[in-house]
């Protein structure tokens, strides 16, 4: 049987990621939260704990408990820099265009992170996209995940369009640790076509496998960049 505190703690995660409570935004009380949840003292500060742990508040004295949404969100993610300022300021579209739809099928052979037997066993969910700004197309991202006890996955839409708040809620999978692997290629003619630029254009390639709170589930993913008007930053 699941505890109490965990529940809790997945309740207020879930309202966190679903914008009930925003970057900045202080939660209520312990004592009201004891009302709300018909919850004990220490089943309350258990799982406001475990959110400190996690990274989605933090605790302040004399405050209470303040939500650190955006942080939380930048953990280990590749994100491109002056992307927030883009999107506040100049009030550009972001988008996010599906090449490919989750599918169920084979990993690659050879692949561009070693697998364990568990992963290699288990068949990948494959799915590509194409991130833009403002239309413009920055990054092609082919990701791949073992397909370990992920019911619906390749069925149901992402939580607010992202993969890691889709494994946060969804599935309680949290990111803890990203490896990085970069190098420089040229655009071949599906990149060109995809990304909108000449072929033999020059790319930044990422190779990133993201561990998880789940053992054998690690996330990993292909970057292929254009950096011609934005630069590619690791927010850690």
């Amino acid at each position: 049987m699941e505890p109490l505190y965990r529940k809790l703690q997945q309740k207020i995660k879930s309202q966190i990621l679903s914008g009930i409570y925003r970057d900045g935004d202080l939660l209520p009380s312990e004592s009201d939260m004891m009302k709300a949840h018909s919850s004990t003292r220490g089943t309350v500060r258990q799982a406001l704990e475990k959110l400190v742990r996690e990274g989605y508040i933090i605790k302040q004295q004399g405050k209470g408990s303040i939500v650190r949404k955006s942080s939380r969100r930048t953990l280990g993610v590749l994100s491109v820099k002056g992307f927030s300022q883009i999107v506040t300021e100049k009030k550009l579209a972001v988008t996010t265009v599906i090449i490919k739809k989750p599918e169920v099928t084979a990993w690659d052979d050879p692949f561009f992170y070693k697998l364990d037997d568990i992963e290699r066993n288990s068949g990948c969910i494959y799915l590509k996209r194409v991130r833009c700004v403002d239309k413009e197309p920055v990054m092609l991202e082919t990701t791949y995940i073992p397909n370990l006890n992920l019911p619906g996955f390749c069925r149901n839409p992402f939580v607010k369009g992202s993969l890691f708040e889709t494994m946060s809620v969804n599935y309680q999978i949290e990111i803890t640790k990203v490896e990085q692997d970069l190098r420089a290629i040229l655009a071949d003619k599906d990149s060109s076509v995809l990304l909108n630029v000449k072929e033999g254009t020059p790319l930044l390639h990422i190779y990133l496998k993201f561990s998880t709170s789940r053992e054998h589930l690690n996330i990993y993913s292909s970057l292929m960049c254009n950096t011609s008007d934005f630069s590619i930053g690791n927010n850690m």
